[in-house]
């Protein structure tokens, strides 16, 4: 696909806002930990139930959506431009519209070349068709909810693969990346719908991630250690817990990450000595060492996190 695509309205040759009510509403059911309470993230990511995903940047008057994938995140770009009278605007093509009297909206230099594909027509495969006429990627089976892990995809736990599964033995369309525990080594890839399942734990006697901290009820630890795809860490990893309950894993963040949840700065800050937290946290880095690992509570929201390092 095109490295990004930018999608926002336009009135007499100059941008103006989209609603952001309905950008809530496409978006955040496919915006990987949740919508803030109001407002829009900065900066985001999606994942949607097939895998697809992009990052997101920008507000109500223009949407970036970078490296984003076909399937049903593309559907969702669709629909926001559908219900917003929005255009798309791919990076290196031509501008696409819904109807001919948007490209007198247009600015003056993308009116010549634009494209109009009626409202009723523009879906992610129509756009897929225009900005990158090529065969797309299979489409993989839906992934089985993990209520501890919303997002393995995003988060690397879980990647496309036609590997077949060390304990099923079948091409199942995706491979768990991350950490096995088990007794009785299956040898290769796990995947997710036999973790999601058990089967990897009754028959290897596998778990995924070393320990969950807090004191959480027994079936919650065996619901996070078997049947949660793990994730991850420079050192042993565990789980947080937070109202009696596991936390959700979002991901690994660095500083910049951090920055857009207060409440897991605060939790990193308890952990430290007073007079080194400002310079570990400002030293996080969500690819290097050392990074955080971010997490939300099922229960009241807050965002929690802790740190490791090489």
């Amino acid at each position: 696909m095109s490295y990004s695509l930018y999608v926002g309205r336009f009135v007499d040759g100059e941008p103006v806002p989209m609603d952001e009510t309905v950008i809530r509403d496409v978006l955040g059911p496919v915006t990987v930990g949740g919508m803030p309470a109001s407002g829009l993230p900065e900066s985001w990511d999606l994942e949607a139930g097939d895998g697809g995903g992009s990052e997101v940047y920008g507000d109500s008057t223009g949407l970036s959506f970078n490296r984003f994938s076909t399937g049903a995140v593309l559907d969702r770009m669709a629909e926001l431009v559908r219900r917003t009278d929005a255009v798309m605007l791919p990076q290196d093509g031509p501008a696409i519209v819904g109807d001919e009297t948007d490209r007198g909206h247009l600015p003056e230099p993308l009116r010549a070349d634009a494209i109009v594909v009626p409202s009723a027509a523009l879906t992610g495969r129509t756009v897929a068709g225009i900005v990158a006429p090529q065969p797309e990627e299979p489409l993989r089976p839906i992934l089985p909810d993990f209520p501890y892990h919303p997002s393995p995809v995003a988060t690397g736990s879980v990647t496309a693969s036609d590997e077949a599964c060390g304990c099923c033995g079948q091409q199942r369309g995706w491979i768990c990346t991350g950490p096995v525990y088990a007794a009785d080594d299956p040898g290769t890839g796990i995947c997710p719908y036999c973790i999601a399942f058990g089967t990897a734990a009754e028959r290897h006697g596998a778990s995924f991630t070393d320990t969950v901290d807090g004191d959480v009820p027994r079936e919650v630890v065996g619901a996070i250690l078997e049947r949660t795809p793990g994730f991850a860490a420079w050192q042993s990893p565990y789980w947080l817990t937070h109202c009696g309950d596991g936390a959700a894993f979002l991901g690994r963040v660095g500083a910049r990450e951090l920055a857009a949840y207060p409440s897991a700065v605060e939790h990193l800050r308890r952990e430290w000595p007073a007079g080194q937290a400002d310079g570990l946290l400002d030293s996080l880095d969500k690819d290097g060492s050392p990074t955080a690992y971010l997490f939300r509570c099922r229960a009241c929201g807050i965002h929690l996190a802790y740190a490791d390092f090489t």
